[in-house]
C-alpha cells in the first residue's frame, strides 16, 4: 500500500498542470485609431457580472481578447464611444473591425452567426429605465403589455428571419430570444414599479397616488410568473439585469415589498437598515445562485460610490461567509481593500488640526459664522459630500495648508450637506485630514450663504472664498487648490 501511495504521488509530480485551454478569441481591429481605451466585460462562470470589467488600451489600432471556457457567453466591449455586443460560443474565433469614417457600416463582424452578432451589436437597447416616456399614454395595463410586446416582436422577428436562412444556430437564437424576453420584461416591470412607488409617497407629495391600480397589479404577478428571477439561465444574458439588476432589483424592492404591505410597505428608516432589509429578502425569496449573484452585484455598485465604508465592510463580511466559494469575492477584493483604509482612517477621533466650529448647528448666519474669525483673514472652501470635483481638489490640501500657515491664513470648511450626511461628512474630514475649521451649515445658514455668494439661486460647487482682515469678501470666486500658484498669489494680496 506504501508503495502504491508513492507510485501516486511521483507520477502525480510528473504530470503537467494544465492551465484552462482558450476556448474562443476576439479580435479587434480600429481603422485609424492607434492607442484608444477599451474596456470589456467578460462573463463569470457563463454569468454576466459588469464588476468583472477590465480596461485597457489598442496597440497600434489592434487588440485581442482570449475567452477561456467559463467565460464564453454575453461579452461587452467599449471602445471609445462605441459598444459592442457579442454572443461568443466555444470555438468561435471572432473578428470586429470598426470603421468610424464608414458612415453606412462602422462596424462589420466575422466569425460563427456573424450576421447576427452585427445585428445584435447595431440594436438599440436603451436602459429600460430611459423608456418610461415611450410608453406613457399606454393609461391601462393591457395597453402596455401589447405595446411592449410588439416592440419585442419586431426586434425578434429579424433573428427568426436568421434563423431559419440557416444564419445563426440554435445557439445564438436561444440567446436572443431569453435575452429579449427579459429585456422587454425589465422594460414592463421598471414602469410598473414606478406607478407602485407613487404610492408610497408621503401624502402631501404633489406626485402621490393614493391607489395602485389593479390592472398593473395583476400584470406585475403574470410578469414574475411567466419570466421568474429564479432563473439561472436569465443570469446569462444582457436583458436580464442591464448593467444594473434592474429587473430583479424591482422583484424585491417593489414587487415583494407590495405583497407583504397590500400597498402599505414602509422600509426601515436609515440606509444600514434598508440594506440589511433587502439582503434578508434576497435571501428569503431568490434561489442561493441568484441570490449570491444579487447580493454580489448591490455589494459591488454600492463600494463603487465610495460611501457607506463602515457598513458595506460589514456586509461584505457577512457575504464572504455566506458564499466562501463565490467566484465574484475577487471582484470586490479590490473596493474592500480600500473600503478598509478608509475604515481605519475614520474609526478614530479627530486630530488636534480638525475643529469643529463649537455649536455650529446653532449659526444661522455668515455673519455669526464670521465672527470668531475678525481680524484675521480666511480662505473658506464650500464643499459637499456628494461633490466629486471637491473631493478632488482634497489631494492638494497638503501644499494649501502649509501656504495658509506661513501667511497665518485661517482655512474654513463649510459643508452645505444635509442632516442626513452628518456622519459622512465628519468621516470625510478625518479620511482627507482636512485641518482647518469645520462647519456643516443648516438650512437657515444655507439659504443666507446662496443669497452671499449665489444670487440666491441654490448653490454650485465647488466656491472657494478670500475674507480679508477688514472681514471683507475680496474674491468671490478664488482660484482651486490645483491652481496653486494662481491662488496663493491671489491670497496674498490680502496678507501682505
Amino acid at each position: 500500500m506504501k508503495r502504491f501511495f508513492f507510485l501516486f504521488l511521483f507520477l502525480s509530480l510528473l504530470t503537467p498542470v494544465v492551465a484552462e485551454e482558450v476556448a474562443a478569441t476576439i479580435e479587434l481591429r480600429v481603422k485609424n485609431e492607434k492607442e484608444g481605451a477599451l474596456a470589456f466585460t467578460l462573463p463569470v462562470n457563463h454569468i454576466v457580472f459588469w464588476g468583472a470589467v477590465r480596461e485597457d488600451t489598442l496597440t497600434n489600432g489592434n487588440y485581442n481578447i482570449t475567452l477561456k471556457e467559463t467565460q464564453t457567453g454575453f461579452v461587452h466591449i467599449r471602445i471609445m464611444q462605441r459598444v459592442i455586443r457579442l454572443f461568443v460560443q466555444p470555438g468561435d474565433h471572432l473578428r470586429v473591425s470598426i470603421d468610424e469614417s464608414n458612415i453606412e457600416k462602422p462596424v462589420s463582424i466575422a466569425g460563427n452567426n456573424e450576421g447576427g452578432q452585427e445585428i445584435f451589436t447595431s440594436m438599440e437597447l436603451t436602459y429600460p429605465g430611459n423608456l418610461v416616456s415611450r410608453y406613457k399614454r399606454d393609461t391601462t395595463a393591457a395597453l402596455l403589455e401589447r405595446h411592449v410586446t410588439d416592440d419585442k416582436k419586431v426586434r425578434l422577428k429579424v433573428f427568426k428571419i436568421l434563423y431559419d436562412e440557416k444564419k445563426i444556430d440554435k445557439a445564438f437564437m436561444d440567446f436572443m430570444q431569453l435575452n429579449l424576453d427579459y429585456y422587454h420584461a425589465s422594460v414592463i416591470s421598471e414602469i410598473i414599479s414606478g406607478k407602485f412607488a407613487l404610492t408610497r409617497l408621503s401624502n402631501d407629495h404633489p406626485q402621490f397616488k393614493p391607489v395602485f391600480p389593479a390592472d398593473f397589479a395583476v400584470l406585475w404577478e403574470k410578469l414574475y410568473k411567466q419570466y421568474p428571477v429564479n432563473n439561472v439561465a436569465a443570469l446569462q444574458t444582457f436583458g436580464y439585469n442591464g448593467g444594473f439588476n434592474l429587473y430583479a432589483g424591482n422583484y424585491i424592492n417593489g414587487y415583494i415589498q407590495w405583497i407583504r404591505s397590500n400597498n402599505k410597505a414602509v422600509t426601515a428608516p436609515g440606509w444600514a437598515s434598508g440594506m440589511r432589509e433587502t439582503f434578508q429578502t434576497i435571501q428569503n425569496n431568490l434561489s442561493p445562485d441568484v441570490a449570491e449573484y444579487m447580493e454580489a452585484g448591490i455589494l459591488f455598485t454600492e463600494l463603487s460610490r465610495e460611501k457607506n465604508y463602515a457598513e458595506l465592510v460589514k456586509f461584505s463580511t457577512d457575504f464572504k461567509k455566506r458564499y466562501p466559494q463565490s467566484l465574484y469575492t475577487s471582484y470586490l477584493e479590490p473596493l474592500l481593500e480600500k473600503a478598509n483604509a478608509w475604515y481605519n482612517k475614520v474609526k478614530g477621533d479627530f486630530t488636534a488640526e480638525q475643529k469643529l466650529i463649537p455649536g455650529y448647528a446653532a449659526i444661522d448666519s455668515f455673519k455669526q459664522l464670521m465672527k470668531p474669525f475678525l481680524g484675521k483673514a480666511v480662505f473658506i472652501e464650500f464643499w459637499a459630500t456628494w461633490c466629486i470635483t471637491c473631493k478632488d481638489q482634497f489631494d492638494h490640501e497638503n501644499d494649501l495648508d502649509r501656504f495658509l500657515k506661513s501667511k497665518g491664513v485661517e482655512h474654513l470648511f463649510i459643508s452645505v450637506d444635509k442632516q442626513l450626511h452628518e456622519t459622512e461628512w465628519k468621516e470625510l474630514i478625518k479620511y482627507f485630514n482636512l485641518r482647518g475649521s469645520h462647519i456643516r451649515a443648516n438650512e437657515k445658514l444655507v439659504k443666507d450663504l446662496s443669497r452671499i455668494f449665489w444670487q440666491g439661486r441654490g448653490y454650485a460647487l465647488p466656491l472657494y472664498v478670500v475674507i480679508s482682515r477688514s472681514g471683507y469678501i475680496v474674491e468671490f470666486d478664488a482660484y482651486r487648490p490645483s491652481e496653486k500658484k494662481k491662488l496663493y498669489q491671489q491670497i496674498e494680496k490680502y496678507v501682505q
